[in-house]
């Protein structure tokens, strides 16, 4: 069985400056177990009879990115693996809670800082009496800290009535804001916002010339907000509806919205932030006014 002091592994993209590292520890007596094809990617899909018979100091993963290997040893190093020694190259910024508090990381640009702090830390492990791993258990040890990808969930604390109150908090602010800015093209805007209704109301010369009511509730269910287009008297109408979703993919609430007209109609639900949702109401706006004085 052959005896390492090191065995590396690096990213593609690493490859020309990895050698050079490479270099300064043999430079500086170091045994380096390197192949050209060793990279991270080389590591995480080896299984044990096919990976070196050897053992190791130190195995040595490059870390200049973050990905699911170098995570996975960053992890094992959290976790108390003396074995393990990530080399972090340039000024890559590793998350706080990959970190140990209490490890120094080797840290560097220049190859011969890097073999010099790997010499250092090889000397530290000879004086405490640590002793070489196998190559295979190292590896192994590494592999089994990647995290496991979950399936992502709506979180518990997601509430559609909860959504349901911002969106319309959001939509009064911005339609108060936004419709005294009509004046300029000689119209009268006026919103008034009450807890389950928003009434937008848009007049030239004393006529209403656009209409809109925001409702709590509507036949998408009453956690989901309804829109009507145009004065209606005594029946129960709607333009499109939108409902608060959680989008598992963006991490984030969002607006599933139901557009029969009041966007311009047709097409399948589509998925909005508040923002957007806001923004589309406003150019549909901006577009009944300017077919009224064309």
């Amino acid at each position: 069985m052959s005896e390492y002091d090191v065995a590396v592994s690096f990213a593609e993209e690493q490859r020309s400056a990895v050698e050079e590292v490479v270099r300064a520890f043999q430079e500086r007596g170091l045994t380096v177990l390197h192949g050209p094809e060793q990279t991270h990617e080389w590591w995480a899909h080896k299984e044990g009879g096919d990976l070196p018979d050897a053992r190791v100091r130190f195995f040595i993963p490059f870390v200049s990115g973050v990905d699911d290997f170098t995570t996975a040893a960053l992890r094992a190093v959290k976790a108390g693996d003396e074995h393990v020694l990530p080399v972090l190259l340039g000024d890559v910024t590793v998350p706080s809670d990959l970190l140990h508090p209490h490890v120094a990381y080797v840290r560097g640009t220049r190859p011969d800082q890097l073999a010099d702090a790997v010499v250092g830390r090889i000397e530290a492990a000879e004086a405490v009496g640590s002793t070489g791993a196998l190559v295979t258990d190292v590896v192994a040890r590494v592999k089994g800290a990647v995290p496991v990808h979950e399936e992502p969930v709506v979180p518990a604390t997601f509430s559609r009535y909860a959504e349901q109150d911002a969106t319309l908090r959001f939509l009064g602010e911005q339609f108060a804001a936004a419709l005294p800015r009509l004046q300029r093209r000689g119209f009268v805007g006026t919103a008034h916002v009450g807890d389950a209704r928003i009434a937008v109301r848009v007049e030239r010369a004393g006529d209403t010339v656009y209409a809109l009511d925001i409702q709590r509730g509507g036949i998408g269910g009453d956690e989901t907000v309804n829109f009507v287009v145009g004065k209606q008297e005594g029946q129960a109408l709607t333009n499109g509806w939108a409902r608060p979703v959680y989008d598992t993919a963006a991490g984030a609430a969002v607006l599933e919205v139901h557009d029969f007209s009041v966007l311009g109609g047709g097409g399948a639900p589509r998925s909005y932030r508040r923002e957007d949702l806001f923004t589309a109401l406003w150019e549909r706006i901006d577009a009944v006014l300017t077919s009224t004085v064309a």
